[in-house]
Protein backbone atom coordinates (compact mmCIF):
# COMPACT_ATOMS: atom_id res chain seq x y z
CA UNK A 1 0.00 0.00 0.00
CA UNK A 2 2.01 3.15 -1.22
CA UNK A 3 0.67 6.71 -0.23
CA UNK A 4 1.49 9.35 -3.54
CA UNK A 5 0.34 12.50 -2.35
CA UNK A 6 -1.33 15.14 -4.48
CA UNK A 7 -2.36 18.62 -4.46
CA UNK A 8 -3.69 19.74 -1.36
CA UNK A 9 -7.23 20.79 -1.17
CA UNK A 10 -8.70 23.52 1.15
CA UNK A 11 -11.31 22.70 3.71
CA UNK A 12 -12.61 26.05 5.36
CA UNK A 13 -9.52 27.83 4.60
CA UNK A 14 -7.43 25.08 5.84
CA UNK A 15 -4.95 22.98 4.11
CA UNK A 16 -5.93 19.16 3.99
CA UNK A 17 -3.16 17.41 2.09
CA UNK A 18 -5.19 14.00 0.41
CA UNK A 19 -3.85 10.70 -0.12
CA UNK A 20 -5.38 6.94 -1.52
CA UNK A 21 -7.79 6.92 1.28
CA UNK A 22 -5.83 9.07 3.74
CA UNK A 23 -6.33 12.79 4.39
CA UNK A 24 -3.56 14.46 6.43
CA UNK A 25 -5.22 17.57 7.55
CA UNK A 26 -2.85 20.38 9.11
CA UNK A 27 -5.90 22.00 10.96
CA UNK A 28 -9.42 21.59 11.25
CA UNK A 29 -12.27 25.02 12.17
CA UNK A 30 -15.42 23.31 13.36
CA UNK A 31 -18.15 24.73 15.57
CA UNK A 32 -15.43 27.53 16.96
CA UNK A 33 -12.66 25.32 17.82
CA UNK A 34 -9.95 23.93 16.00
CA UNK A 35 -9.46 20.63 15.55
CA UNK A 36 -5.87 18.66 15.77
CA UNK A 37 -4.03 17.51 12.96
CA UNK A 38 -3.71 14.17 12.35
CA UNK A 39 -3.97 11.44 9.38
CA UNK A 40 -7.19 9.88 8.37
CA UNK A 41 -9.98 9.26 5.85
CA UNK A 42 -11.26 12.04 4.12
CA UNK A 43 -14.09 14.22 6.04
CA UNK A 44 -17.01 15.65 4.24
CA UNK A 45 -17.68 19.47 4.94
CA UNK A 46 -18.45 19.86 8.52
CA UNK A 47 -22.38 22.08 8.12
CA UNK A 48 -23.13 24.48 11.22
CA UNK A 49 -24.69 23.73 14.42
CA UNK A 50 -26.29 21.48 15.79
CA UNK A 51 -23.26 18.83 14.97
CA UNK A 52 -24.21 15.36 13.42
CA UNK A 53 -22.91 12.19 14.29
CA UNK A 54 -21.14 11.34 10.67
CA UNK A 55 -19.21 14.49 11.17
CA UNK A 56 -18.43 13.63 14.90
CA UNK A 57 -17.33 10.69 13.57
CA UNK A 58 -15.35 11.86 10.94
CA UNK A 59 -13.47 14.66 13.26
CA UNK A 60 -12.63 11.70 16.06
CA UNK A 61 -11.52 9.31 12.93
CA UNK A 62 -9.33 12.54 11.82
CA UNK A 63 -7.59 12.99 15.29
CA UNK A 64 -7.32 9.44 17.20
CA UNK A 65 -3.66 8.62 17.75
CA UNK A 66 -4.72 4.94 17.52
CA UNK A 67 -5.50 5.48 13.67
CA UNK A 68 -2.08 7.30 13.17
CA UNK A 69 -0.30 4.10 15.04
CA UNK A 70 -2.19 1.74 12.28
CA UNK A 71 -1.29 3.83 9.25
CA UNK A 72 1.87 3.60 10.44
CA UNK A 73 1.94 0.19 10.56
CA UNK A 74 0.91 -0.32 6.98
CA UNK A 75 3.87 1.50 5.94
CA UNK A 76 5.70 -0.88 7.51
CA UNK A 77 4.28 -3.81 5.93
CA UNK A 78 4.58 -2.10 2.61
CA UNK A 79 8.50 -2.00 3.59
CA UNK A 80 8.48 -5.52 4.58
CA UNK A 81 6.94 -6.78 1.27
CA UNK A 82 9.69 -4.93 -0.44
CA UNK A 83 12.56 -6.11 1.44
CA UNK A 84 11.19 -9.68 1.05
CA UNK A 85 10.85 -8.62 -2.91
CA UNK A 86 14.37 -7.85 -2.92
CA UNK A 87 16.24 -11.03 -2.75
CA UNK A 88 15.04 -12.04 -6.23
CA UNK A 89 17.30 -8.38 -7.31
CA UNK A 90 21.00 -8.93 -8.34
CA UNK A 91 22.86 -8.04 -5.56
CA UNK A 92 26.36 -6.22 -5.36
CA UNK A 93 29.06 -7.66 -2.39
CA UNK A 94 32.09 -5.79 -1.85
CA UNK A 95 34.55 -5.56 1.33
CA UNK A 96 38.03 -3.64 1.91
CA UNK A 97 40.65 -5.22 4.63
CA UNK A 98 43.39 -3.02 5.44
CA UNK A 99 46.05 -4.83 7.60
CA UNK A 100 48.93 -6.37 8.32
CA UNK A 101 49.80 -10.32 6.91
CA UNK A 102 51.58 -12.88 4.66
CA UNK A 103 49.59 -14.60 1.72
CA UNK A 104 50.76 -18.19 0.55
CA UNK A 105 54.12 -18.75 -1.62
CA UNK A 106 55.33 -15.37 0.12
CA UNK A 107 58.27 -14.79 2.80
CA UNK A 108 57.56 -12.47 5.71
CA UNK A 109 54.60 -10.21 6.42
CA UNK A 110 54.23 -6.83 4.80
CA UNK A 111 51.10 -4.48 4.89
CA UNK A 112 48.59 -4.16 2.68
CA UNK A 113 44.65 -3.74 1.73
CA UNK A 114 42.72 -6.39 0.15
CA UNK A 115 39.59 -5.75 -2.21
CA UNK A 116 37.01 -7.88 -3.52
CA UNK A 117 33.81 -7.03 -6.06
CA UNK A 118 31.15 -8.93 -6.83
CA UNK A 119 27.78 -9.37 -8.48
CA UNK A 120 25.45 -12.32 -7.62
CA UNK A 121 21.73 -13.27 -8.71
CA UNK A 122 19.51 -15.86 -6.65
CA UNK A 123 18.48 -18.83 -9.37
CA UNK A 124 16.60 -21.12 -6.97
CA UNK A 125 16.43 -21.22 -3.22
CA UNK A 126 13.81 -24.20 -2.89
CA UNK A 127 10.54 -21.55 -1.97
CA UNK A 128 12.48 -19.58 0.74
CA UNK A 129 12.52 -16.43 -0.68
CA UNK A 130 8.76 -16.81 -2.19
CA UNK A 131 7.61 -17.59 1.48
CA UNK A 132 8.81 -14.93 2.82
CA UNK A 133 6.91 -12.61 0.01
CA UNK A 134 3.77 -14.27 1.14
CA UNK A 135 3.85 -13.89 4.99
CA UNK A 136 4.76 -10.16 4.27
CA UNK A 137 2.15 -9.32 1.87
CA UNK A 138 -0.57 -11.38 4.23
CA UNK A 139 0.67 -9.09 7.37
CA UNK A 140 0.18 -5.94 5.25
CA UNK A 141 -3.39 -7.47 4.85
CA UNK A 142 -3.61 -7.75 7.99
CA UNK A 143 -2.20 -4.48 9.15
CA UNK A 144 -4.87 -3.12 6.41
CA UNK A 145 -7.44 -4.77 8.13
CA UNK A 146 -6.17 -4.05 11.37
CA UNK A 147 -5.86 -0.61 10.50
CA UNK A 148 -9.58 -0.58 9.11
CA UNK A 149 -10.91 -2.10 12.32
CA UNK A 150 -9.67 0.26 14.31
CA UNK A 151 -11.48 2.84 12.44
CA UNK A 152 -14.79 1.45 13.15
CA UNK A 153 -13.64 1.06 16.86
CA UNK A 154 -12.85 4.77 17.02
CA UNK A 155 -16.22 5.92 15.11
CA UNK A 156 -18.14 3.12 17.78
CA UNK A 157 -16.60 4.81 20.53
CA UNK A 158 -17.26 7.93 19.33
CA UNK A 159 -20.76 7.36 18.45
CA UNK A 160 -21.43 6.35 21.96
CA UNK A 161 -20.11 9.48 23.48
CA UNK A 162 -22.55 11.43 21.15
CA UNK A 163 -25.50 9.54 22.07
CA UNK A 164 -24.67 9.59 25.62
CA UNK A 165 -24.55 13.75 25.19
CA UNK A 166 -27.61 13.76 22.56
CA UNK A 167 -29.59 12.02 25.41
CA UNK A 168 -27.69 14.22 27.96
CA UNK A 169 -29.41 17.02 26.35
CA UNK A 170 -32.48 15.89 26.27
CA UNK A 171 -32.75 15.40 29.90
CA UNK A 172 -32.15 18.90 30.19
CA UNK A 173 -35.06 19.92 28.50
CA UNK A 174 -37.15 17.66 29.70
CA UNK A 175 -36.06 18.22 33.32
CA UNK A 176 -36.71 22.25 32.35
CA UNK A 177 -40.23 21.12 31.44
CA UNK A 178 -40.84 19.88 34.53
CA UNK A 179 -39.57 23.35 35.81
CA UNK A 180 -41.98 25.27 34.18
CA UNK A 181 -45.28 22.88 34.82
CA UNK A 182 -44.43 22.72 38.37
CA UNK A 183 -43.62 26.89 38.35
CA UNK A 184 -47.51 27.43 37.24
CA UNK A 185 -48.66 25.03 39.67
CA UNK A 186 -46.97 26.68 42.12
CA UNK A 187 -48.36 30.26 41.27
CA UNK A 188 -51.80 28.94 41.19
CA UNK A 189 -51.25 27.45 44.52
CA UNK A 190 -49.93 30.90 45.69
CA UNK A 191 -52.98 32.48 44.04
CA UNK A 192 -55.28 30.03 45.99
CA UNK A 193 -53.84 30.05 49.80
CA UNK A 194 -54.38 33.77 48.95
CA UNK A 195 -57.67 33.55 48.66
CA UNK A 196 -58.45 31.03 51.13
CA UNK A 197 -59.04 28.35 48.55
CA UNK A 198 -56.04 26.50 49.66
CA UNK A 199 -54.40 25.27 52.85
CA UNK A 200 -50.93 27.24 53.71
CA UNK A 201 -49.60 24.28 53.99
CA UNK A 202 -50.23 23.30 50.08
CA UNK A 203 -47.66 26.25 49.38
CA UNK A 204 -45.41 23.91 51.34
CA UNK A 205 -45.84 20.79 48.91
CA UNK A 206 -45.35 22.91 45.51
CA UNK A 207 -42.21 24.41 46.62
CA UNK A 208 -40.89 21.22 47.77
CA UNK A 209 -41.93 19.72 44.52
CA UNK A 210 -40.33 22.84 42.54
CA UNK A 211 -36.80 22.08 44.69
CA UNK A 212 -37.01 18.85 43.52
CA UNK A 213 -37.27 19.35 40.48
CA UNK A 214 -34.79 22.50 40.01
CA UNK A 215 -32.42 19.91 41.78
CA UNK A 216 -33.19 17.67 38.68
CA UNK A 217 -32.23 20.30 36.18
CA UNK A 218 -28.86 20.56 37.67
CA UNK A 219 -28.31 16.82 37.79
CA UNK A 220 -28.99 16.90 34.24
CA UNK A 221 -26.80 20.08 33.73
CA UNK A 222 -23.96 17.82 35.10
CA UNK A 223 -24.31 15.12 33.24
CA UNK A 224 -24.51 16.96 30.01
CA UNK A 225 -20.76 18.83 31.09
CA UNK A 226 -19.52 15.55 31.46
CA UNK A 227 -20.76 14.08 28.58
CA UNK A 228 -19.20 17.79 26.63
CA UNK A 229 -15.92 16.70 28.32
CA UNK A 230 -15.88 13.17 27.14
CA UNK A 231 -16.61 14.19 23.40
CA UNK A 232 -14.07 17.06 23.43
CA UNK A 233 -11.44 14.48 24.21
CA UNK A 234 -12.25 12.44 21.40
CA UNK A 235 -13.00 15.18 18.62
CA UNK A 236 -11.13 18.21 19.64
CA UNK A 237 -14.26 20.56 20.07
CA UNK A 238 -17.04 21.34 22.65
CA UNK A 239 -20.51 21.73 20.27
CA UNK A 240 -22.77 23.93 21.61
CA UNK A 241 -25.36 21.30 20.57
CA UNK A 242 -26.15 17.96 18.86
CA UNK A 243 -28.85 16.36 16.59
CA UNK A 244 -31.81 15.51 18.77
CA UNK A 245 -31.67 11.92 19.87
CA UNK A 246 -34.36 10.98 17.66
CA UNK A 247 -32.39 12.20 14.21
CA UNK A 248 -28.94 10.25 15.17
CA UNK A 249 -30.99 7.09 15.59
CA UNK A 250 -33.13 7.73 12.10
CA UNK A 251 -29.93 8.28 10.39
CA UNK A 252 -28.86 4.45 11.68
CA UNK A 253 -31.10 1.46 9.89
CA UNK A 254 -31.71 -1.86 11.26
CA UNK A 255 -28.66 -4.05 9.91
CA UNK A 256 -30.42 -7.31 9.79
CA UNK A 257 -31.01 -10.02 11.65
CA UNK A 258 -27.99 -12.45 11.82
CA UNK A 259 -26.34 -10.95 8.80
CA UNK A 260 -24.06 -13.98 6.44
CA UNK A 261 -21.26 -11.18 5.83
CA UNK A 262 -19.05 -12.09 9.35
CA UNK A 263 -16.34 -13.56 7.32
CA UNK A 264 -15.77 -10.26 5.52
CA UNK A 265 -15.28 -8.16 8.90
CA UNK A 266 -12.24 -6.14 8.99
CA UNK A 267 -11.56 -8.10 12.40
CA UNK A 268 -11.88 -11.39 10.80
CA UNK A 269 -10.31 -10.56 7.77
CA UNK A 270 -7.25 -9.60 9.53
CA UNK A 271 -7.34 -12.90 11.57
CA UNK A 272 -7.17 -14.91 8.44
CA UNK A 273 -4.79 -12.96 6.44
CA UNK A 274 -2.80 -14.16 9.95
CA UNK A 275 -3.66 -17.81 9.10
CA UNK A 276 -1.99 -16.66 5.53
CA UNK A 277 0.94 -15.46 6.95
CA UNK A 278 1.71 -18.42 9.41
CA UNK A 279 1.26 -20.87 6.55
CA UNK A 280 3.67 -18.93 4.49
CA UNK A 281 5.84 -19.41 7.29
CA UNK A 282 5.45 -22.96 7.06
CA UNK A 283 6.45 -23.15 4.25
CA UNK A 284 9.64 -20.65 4.86
CA UNK A 285 10.73 -23.23 7.68
CA UNK A 286 10.25 -26.12 5.26
CA UNK A 287 13.00 -24.39 2.77
CA UNK A 288 15.80 -23.73 5.32
CA UNK A 289 16.62 -27.11 5.20
CA UNK A 290 17.65 -26.41 1.49
CA UNK A 291 20.60 -24.52 0.27
CA UNK A 292 20.29 -21.58 -2.25
CA UNK A 293 21.33 -21.46 -5.68
CA UNK A 294 22.99 -18.31 -7.58
CA UNK A 295 24.98 -17.38 -10.24
CA UNK A 296 28.00 -14.70 -9.53
CA UNK A 297 30.85 -12.66 -10.70
CA UNK A 298 33.64 -12.18 -8.11
CA UNK A 299 37.25 -10.09 -8.27
CA UNK A 300 39.67 -10.11 -6.01
CA UNK A 301 42.64 -7.69 -5.47
CA UNK A 302 45.21 -6.98 -2.94
CA UNK A 303 47.57 -3.94 -2.87
CA UNK A 304 51.53 -4.80 -3.25
CA UNK A 305 53.60 -8.08 -4.70
CA UNK A 306 51.04 -10.16 -6.77
CA UNK A 307 49.98 -13.21 -5.26
CA UNK A 308 47.31 -16.05 -5.06
CA UNK A 309 44.77 -13.39 -3.62
CA UNK A 310 44.10 -11.56 -6.95
CA UNK A 311 41.69 -13.52 -8.80
CA UNK A 312 38.70 -13.64 -10.94
CA UNK A 313 36.16 -15.83 -10.87
CA UNK A 314 32.15 -16.23 -12.77
CA UNK A 315 30.10 -19.70 -11.94
CA UNK A 316 27.41 -21.26 -10.21
CA UNK A 317 26.90 -20.46 -5.94
CA UNK A 318 25.35 -23.28 -3.86
CA UNK A 319 25.55 -22.06 0.12
CA UNK A 320 23.46 -23.68 2.68
CA UNK A 321 23.96 -24.45 6.44
CA UNK A 322 23.63 -27.15 8.73
CA UNK A 323 22.69 -27.11 12.54
CA UNK A 324 23.51 -29.75 14.96
CA UNK A 325 21.17 -28.40 17.26
CA UNK A 326 17.88 -28.94 15.66
CA UNK A 327 17.40 -25.49 14.02
CA UNK A 328 15.34 -26.65 11.39
CA UNK A 329 12.99 -29.07 13.31
CA UNK A 330 12.68 -26.28 16.00
CA UNK A 331 12.03 -23.82 13.12
CA UNK A 332 9.17 -26.26 11.73
CA UNK A 333 7.49 -26.85 14.75
CA UNK A 334 7.76 -22.94 16.09
CA UNK A 335 5.76 -22.41 12.77
CA UNK A 336 3.35 -24.98 12.97
CA UNK A 337 3.03 -23.49 16.60
CA UNK A 338 1.71 -20.28 15.08
CA UNK A 339 0.00 -21.60 12.69
CA UNK A 340 -2.57 -23.39 15.02
CA UNK A 341 -2.88 -20.14 17.21
CA UNK A 342 -3.85 -18.35 14.12
CA UNK A 343 -6.60 -20.43 13.27
CA UNK A 344 -7.75 -20.85 16.95
CA UNK A 345 -7.76 -16.76 16.68
CA UNK A 346 -9.86 -16.55 13.50
CA UNK A 347 -12.42 -18.80 14.83
CA UNK A 348 -12.55 -16.57 18.29
CA UNK A 349 -12.95 -13.38 16.22
CA UNK A 350 -15.78 -15.45 14.29
CA UNK A 351 -17.57 -16.43 17.80
CA UNK A 352 -16.78 -12.56 19.28
CA UNK A 353 -18.61 -10.88 15.89
CA UNK A 354 -21.45 -13.65 16.03
CA UNK A 355 -21.76 -12.68 19.97
CA UNK A 356 -21.42 -8.80 19.22
CA UNK A 357 -24.23 -9.07 16.55
CA UNK A 358 -26.77 -11.52 18.46
CA UNK A 359 -26.41 -9.47 21.83
CA UNK A 360 -27.00 -6.20 20.08
CA UNK A 361 -29.96 -7.55 18.37
CA UNK A 362 -31.49 -8.72 22.08
CA UNK A 363 -30.46 -5.28 23.16
CA UNK A 364 -32.60 -3.57 20.35
CA UNK A 365 -35.40 -5.60 20.71
CA UNK A 366 -35.26 -4.60 24.89
CA UNK A 367 -34.62 -0.97 23.88
CA UNK A 368 -37.76 -1.04 21.85
CA UNK A 369 -40.06 -2.43 23.75
CA UNK A 370 -38.88 -0.32 26.91
CA UNK A 371 -39.41 2.50 25.64
CA UNK A 372 -42.46 2.08 24.13
CA UNK A 373 -43.53 0.64 28.05
CA UNK A 374 -42.21 4.31 29.42
CA UNK A 375 -44.30 6.36 26.35
CA UNK A 376 -47.52 4.83 27.37
CA UNK A 377 -46.48 5.94 31.14
CA UNK A 378 -45.01 9.61 30.10
CA UNK A 379 -49.10 9.19 28.38
CA UNK A 380 -51.00 8.02 31.15
CA UNK A 381 -49.30 10.18 34.13
CA UNK A 382 -50.02 13.29 31.94
CA UNK A 383 -53.69 12.41 31.73
CA UNK A 384 -53.60 11.56 35.33
CA UNK A 385 -51.70 15.32 36.07
CA UNK A 386 -54.51 16.80 34.57
CA UNK A 387 -57.43 14.78 36.16
CA UNK A 388 -55.85 15.35 39.40
CA UNK A 389 -56.01 18.94 39.12
CA UNK A 390 -59.35 18.50 38.31
CA UNK A 391 -60.61 16.70 41.45
CA UNK A 392 -58.03 18.59 43.45
CA UNK A 393 -59.90 21.81 42.61
CA UNK A 394 -63.21 20.14 44.00
CA UNK A 395 -61.51 19.31 47.56
CA UNK A 396 -61.41 15.62 46.03
CA UNK A 397 -57.37 15.12 46.20
CA UNK A 398 -54.66 16.25 47.61
CA UNK A 399 -52.27 18.69 46.42
CA UNK A 400 -49.30 15.86 46.16
CA UNK A 401 -51.34 13.94 44.31
CA UNK A 402 -51.68 16.62 41.68
CA UNK A 403 -47.29 17.15 41.77
CA UNK A 404 -46.69 13.42 42.10
CA UNK A 405 -47.15 12.83 38.31
CA UNK A 406 -45.35 15.83 37.15
CA UNK A 407 -42.27 13.93 38.48
CA UNK A 408 -43.26 10.62 37.33
CA UNK A 409 -43.64 11.93 33.75
CA UNK A 410 -40.04 13.63 34.03
CA UNK A 411 -38.90 9.94 35.35
CA UNK A 412 -40.70 8.07 32.50
CA UNK A 413 -39.59 10.57 29.91
CA UNK A 414 -35.80 9.91 31.15
CA UNK A 415 -36.29 6.35 30.96
CA UNK A 416 -37.62 6.61 27.52
CA UNK A 417 -35.08 8.32 26.20
CA UNK A 418 -32.25 6.28 27.85
CA UNK A 419 -33.81 3.32 25.93
CA UNK A 420 -33.82 5.29 22.75
CA UNK A 421 -30.41 5.81 23.39
CA UNK A 422 -29.70 2.28 24.45
CA UNK A 423 -31.60 0.67 21.22
CA UNK A 424 -29.54 3.06 19.04
CA UNK A 425 -26.25 2.17 20.61
CA UNK A 426 -27.08 -1.58 19.75
CA UNK A 427 -27.29 -0.53 16.25
CA UNK A 428 -24.07 0.86 16.50
CA UNK A 429 -22.86 -2.21 17.74
CA UNK A 430 -24.18 -3.96 15.62
CA UNK A 431 -22.62 -1.73 12.40
CA UNK A 432 -19.42 -1.77 14.18
CA UNK A 433 -19.22 -5.32 14.50
CA UNK A 434 -19.63 -6.13 10.60
CA UNK A 435 -17.21 -3.72 10.25
CA UNK A 436 -19.85 -0.90 8.34
CA UNK A 437 -20.39 1.92 10.54
CA UNK A 438 -18.28 4.46 9.15
CA UNK A 439 -19.42 3.28 5.51
CA UNK A 440 -23.18 3.71 6.85
CA UNK A 441 -22.45 7.51 8.25
CA UNK A 442 -20.98 8.17 5.41
CA UNK A 443 -23.97 7.44 3.15
CA UNK A 444 -26.03 10.41 1.89
CA UNK A 445 -28.76 11.48 3.50
CA UNK A 446 -31.74 10.20 1.55
CA UNK A 447 -29.52 6.49 0.84
CA UNK A 448 -30.38 6.44 4.70
CA UNK A 449 -33.50 7.03 3.91
CA UNK A 450 -34.49 4.18 1.12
Amino acid sequence: MQCSPVRPIHFGGVPVFRFAGICLATALACHGMAGHAVAQPAMRQIAPQPLSLGDAVDLAIARHPDIARAQAEIAQGTAQVGVARAAWYPKLEYGLRPGYGGSFGTSGNRAGTRASLGVSQLLHDFGRSASRISAAHATLEQKTHQADDAIEAVAYQTASSYLELAASQEVIAAAQRQVDALQQTHAKIVDRVRAGLSLPSDRNVAELALLRAQAAVMKADTRYHVAVARFHELTGVRPQSVERLAAAAARLRDPGRGRGDIDHTPAVLAAAAAVDAANARVRQADAERFPSISVGVNRSLSTGRADVTNDRWVGLQLTGSFSFGGLAQHQRAAADAELRASRESLENQRLITRSALHAAEVEADGAAARRDGYDKVVALSRASRDLYWQEYMLNKRTLTDVVNPERDIFDAEVESLNALADGTLARIKAWAAVGQLVALLREPQGGRDE
